[in-house]
């Protein structure tokens, strides 16, 4: 026993005046992951074929045709008004189809969200995507007229941005005029606005909005949305054709 002691006091000893150790260079170099690296499995392909052929071909069906390119900017635009309509239509037949004893007053689409343009001519299933990308959601908030008014404060800052039932006087990036339903906003009163479930929940900076009167979740997609109601137009009334109406402007 005092053997296997003193045999356990010498190793201690001997580690207690090693070295310290430590790291004085260190070499790395990068290896390239590229299309040229390996040749793809031939049984993982042939899973994911079919996948890829079914998406490849929903991607592609067609939706409808425009006369015009959409593109965003502002203060307004072809697809920024065109999304914000279509928003607010989205709000307005839920409000029917529920049974609801009130329409909505309005809409917001945040500039942000709209993520590339639409081509002239086809608009495919593809195009939608890649416009709106995200699982955003129509949601409906019962607001106060002071709260439109601070989002349209947001806006006038920003230059503008999508919106529909309003329209939005913009003076040295401040709101100078704001009427909904062709009446000015009364502060005190409360107003029904449909937007995205993002934005409901204040983001982009449109805390005004997280806190409101009443809210409704639709689940519905406004991707979904986007799909229906432009094949549904196309189908009624043939090749779109998009126009802005002054619904935001500048003031001098």
């Amino acid at each position: 026993m005092h053997r296997l002691l003193a045999s356990i006091a010498v190793i201690l000893f001997l580690f207690s005046c090693s070295p310290q150790l430590s790291v004085h260079q260190i070499n790395t170099h990068n290896i390239s992951v590229d299309a040229f690296s390996g040749k793809p499995d031939s049984g993982v392909q042939a899973i994911i074929k079919p996948f890829r052929d079914s998406i490849a071909n929903d991607m592609s069906k067609l939706v409808a045709v425009s006369a015009t390119p959409l593109v965003k900017g502002k203060p307004e635009s072809k697809l920024t008004n065109l999304v914000a309509d279509i928003v607010l239509e989205a709000g307005t037949n839920y409000c029917i189809s529920s049974n609801l004893n009130f329409r909505p007053d309005a809409s917001y689409v945040n500039y942000g969200g709209l993520r590339a343009s639409l081509p002239q001519g086809e608009i495919t299933v593809g195009h939608i995507f890649q416009l709106m990308p995200f699982e955003n959601e129509v949601v409906l908030i019962r607001i106060s007229g002071e709260s439109m008014l601070l989002m349209a404060e947001r806006i006038a800052m920003r230059g503008g941005e999508g919106i529909s039932g309003m329209k939005l006087g913009i003076r040295n990036e401040k709101v100078a005029a704001l009427r909904i339903g062709g009446k000015v906003v009364d502060p005190s009163a409360l107003y029904w606005l449909v937007t995205n479930d993002y934005i409901a929940n204040g983001g982009d900076q449109m805390s005004m909005f997280a806190n409101p009167t009443e809210r409704l979740d639709t689940k519905i997609k406004i991707r979904d949305v986007l799909i229906q109601t432009l094949a549904d137009r196309y189908q009624k009334v043939g090749i779109l054709d998009i126009n802005e109406d002054g619904r935001i402007y500048h003031e001098q």
